[in-house]
């Protein structure tokens, strides 16, 4: 072993704490190398697997893309929604893969406009004697979940409540302009299928899963 490949050797061995400092392996409680061996392993073993998963993903939605241009291009077979949702199915009806794109919604300032609205009506309504249902589902939706996030499907639902106020109605136009459509994700999932009563199974490919 030269003097570089013994250098490098030594501070291979030397592991950096949380503080800055190091220490070298050696050094280590037998407990404490077991201990480390086993989290460092493990781990670089899960980071390989999912830089795997990621690749089959990228590899998984390219080639239904392909399939699904192909079919239209080749046969004029348009397969797949609007929104980009495609489901492929095997002949024999034992195998399934779905391609999901799901929109992601965010409100801006405008929504702090119309709930400030809703708050006055509400308020009068219920001096008025009005339903405190509705009251308690406007509370709810503005609510702050266990992730800090307000109830997105039940503030677009608010739109179906029809109330011959003012308020009420430009409570709603300031929530149809406070809809950001920001992003979107796509997802890939692939099933098992029951020929015979078309129970589908999904493949799992997360740990909690399998």
């Amino acid at each position: 072993m030269n003097a570089m490949t013994e250098t490098q050797a030594v501070s291979e061995r030397l592991i950096e704490r949380p503080d800055g400092s190091t220490i070298h392996y050696d050094k280590l409680k037998p407990e404490k190398q077991i201990e480390h061996d086993a989290a460092t392993g493990l781990c670089h073993a899960a980071l390989t697997m999912s830089a795997e998963l990621m690749r089959f993903k990228h590899q998984s939605l390219a080639e239904m893309v392909a399939a699904r241009v192909m079919m239209f291009e080749d046969h004029g077979v348009k397969k797949g929604g609007a929104q980009g949702n495609l489901s492929l199915r095997s002949v024999c009806g034992r195998y399934l893969v779905k391609m999901t794109v799901a929109k992601h919604i965010t409100f801006g300032p405008q929504l702090e406009a119309a709930k400030a609205l809703i708050d006055e009506f509400m308020t009068d309504e219920l001096g008025k004697g009005g339903s405190e249902i509705i009251h308690e589902i406007v509370t709810k939706v503005f609510r702050l979940n266990g992730k800090g996030r307000i109830d997105r499907d039940g503030i677009l639902g608010l739109r179906e409540h029809r109330f011959e106020d003012d308020r009420w109605t430009r409570a709603m136009d300031a929530i149809d302009e406070a809809i950001c459509r920001d992003s979107s994700t796509t997802y890939v999932n692939f099933y098992t299928v029951d020929p015979a009563s078309g129970a589908e199974t999904r493949i799992p490919l997360d740990l909690a899963g399998v």
